[in-house]
C-alpha cells in the first residue's frame, strides 16, 4: 500500500470515530430515561392514564422545610435597606410576629371647600403691541406709538386709550399699561410680545 493511500485511510477511520461519537453523543440523553429523584415521591392515580401514556409522577415537596433552611441561611444586615439613609430597622421582638401588630390606617386628605363667592376672571389680555417712541416733541414728553392690527394709536403718561386703557409708564424699550379702572397692568416689549 502506498503511503498516500494509507494516510487517507487513517483520516477516514478518525473521521468515523469523530462522527459516531458526535452521534452517540446527541443522541443519548433522548434515548436515557429521565433520573428518579430519591425521596418519598407520590404515586398516580391507577386511572390517570393519557392516550395510553403513563401520568408523570408528582415529586413531594416540603415547604416547611425550604422556609426553616432559608430562615437559617440569612445574613446579618439582612434587615438593612441600602435605599434609605439611617440605621437599619430593629429586628422583631422576640416571639413576636406581625399578626400580633395592627398595621396603621391610611390618613385621608382633609378637603376643604371654598367659601364664598368664587374669585372674578382675570381681565383679558391688552390686545396692543408697542411699535415705537416718538421723542423731541416740545412741550410733548415721550409719546407712545400702539397698534391693535387695525389702527395705530398714540398716548403719553397717564393718557387713555379708546376709553378701556391707561399708560402707566414709557420706557426705551417696553410700556406698561393697564385696564382703565386699574386691573390687569401689562408691560409691553417694543416691536410686539
Amino acid at each position: 500500500m502506498e503511503p498516500a493511500q494509507r494516510t487517507r485511510w487513517i483520516q477516514l477511520a478518525v473521521l468515523g470515530v469523530v462522527l459516531v461519537a458526535v452521534v452517540y453523543f446527541v443522541l443519548m440523553p433522548a434515548l436515557s430515561t429521565p433520573g428518579v429523584p430519591a425521596g418519598p415521591l407520590a404515586t398516580a392515580a391507577p386511572g390517570s392514564r393519557a392516550g395510553g401514556k403513563a401520568a408523570p409522577r408528582a415529586i413531594d415537596v416540603r415547604l416547611d422545610a425550604l422556609g426553616k433552611a432559608a430562615a437559617a441561611e440569612e445574613p446579618e444586615g439582612a434587615r438593612r435597606n441600602p435605599f434609605r439613609m439611617g440605621a437599619a430597622t430593629p429586628p422583631p421582638a422576640p416571639g413576636g410576629t406581625m399578626a400580633g401588630r395592627m398595621p396603621p390606617k391610611p390618613v385621608m386628605p382633609v378637603v376643604v371647600a371654598p367659601v364664598g363667592p368664587p374669585p372674578t376672571p382675570p381681565p383679558p389680555p391688552i390686545p396692543y403691541r408697542f411699535i415705537g417712541v416718538l421723542t423731541g416733541v416740545p412741550g410733548q414728553g415721550r409719546i407712545a406709538v400702539l397698534t391693535d392690527g387695525r389702527s395705530v394709536v398714540h398716548g403719553r403718561v397717564n393718557d387713555v386709550i379708546e376709553g378701556r386703557y391707561r399708560i402707566v409708564q414709557i420706557g426705551e424699550e417696553s410700556l406698561q399699561i393697564e385696564h382703565y379702572d386699574g386691573r390687569g397692568r401689562q408691560t409691553i416689549r417694543l416691536l410686539g410680545q
